[in-house]
């Protein structure tokens, strides 16, 4: 018997959409684990789903994950509550089709582990944070700011974007990237200040003073006790159903979602 978990949002018709697909299952003989499920059903947008990262990362790599959009569109979600019944057939039929996302691997206070689908960020808005940043073994640079975000390629449309970071949109799904938030800059210090693309091979490592600071994967916060932070790819990812009949590229998506101009272009 499978066994599923439902992560919803708290919009009204979502919480009718949670009713139809419990129903649903039941009468397929899925039987309701919100510890150690098999399928994650997510009910929302992209939020929802970094939520439900979030909730089960002891399992991460071993859950499969299917996004229902109800509210905002967002990148992850594939179907809406007309398809939803495809995911639920392919689980019966063993006919899923499973995308694998990338995730960043965080290793902080002594060894702790957690896991980002979009982003992990080191911020103080307080006070100035000092840290040395180390790829591989090299010394990138000595930092000065209030932070820095890492994404994935598909975090890389989220805060990233919001700070002026790159949009990944090549095909390697294994790229990452660094961005400083508001750097020190005068006469005498300055950083890079620039978004750095890495590949899965490239190990960061922070070292400074960093205890204190708010460590945020997705969703989750986290005090910063120790004065190392390492972040990498991860050979762990994300399995993600996907609907074929509704499987748009990532330049698709962002035209939808960011490009809203493009619908009014006059052409001279």
């Amino acid at each position: 018997m499978f066994k599923y978990a439902i992560i919803a949002n708290d919009y009204q018709e979502s919480a009718k959409l949670v009713s139809k697909i419990a129903k649903t299952l039941q009468n397929y003989g899925l039987a309701e684990d919100i510890v150690n499920p098999e399928y994650v059903f997510v009910i929302g947008g992209d939020g929802t789903l970094l939520r439900a990262v979030n909730e089960f990362q002891d399992i991460i790599d071993e859950v499969y994950f299917i996004v229902i959009k109800s509210g905002s569109l967002g990148f992850y979600a594939n179907y809406d509550e007309k398809t939803y019944s495809r995911a639920i057939d392919a689980i019966i039929n063993d006919t899923a089709r499973i995308r694998q996302m990338p995730l960043l691997e965080i290793k902080y206070n002594n060894n702790i582990i957690r896991y980002a689908l979009n982003e992990a960020k080191v911020v103080d808005h307080v006070k100035t944070i000092r840290t040395d940043i180390y790829v591989n073994n090299d010394l990138l640079e000595h930092f000065r700011g209030s932070g820095l975000v890492f994404s994935t390629k598909t975090g890389s449309t989220g805060y990233m974007r919001a700070i002026n970071g790159s949009i990944i949109a090549a095909n390697m799904t294994t790229l990452w990237q660094l961005k400083e938030i508001a750097p020190v800059a005068n006469s005498t210090f300055s950083t890079i200040n620039a978004s750095i693309i890495l590949d899965q091979a490239q190990v960061v490592r922070l070292t400074g003073e960093l205890a204190g600071k708010s460590l945020v994967i997705d969703t989750y916060e986290s005090e910063i006790l120790s004065s190392q932070i390492e972040l990498k790819i991860s050979q762990k990812t994300l399995n993600l159903f996907y609907d074929e009949e509704n499987n748009l590229s990532m330049i698709a998506k962002m035209k939808i979602l960011f490009a809203h101009c493009n619908n009014n272009r006059r052409d001279e």
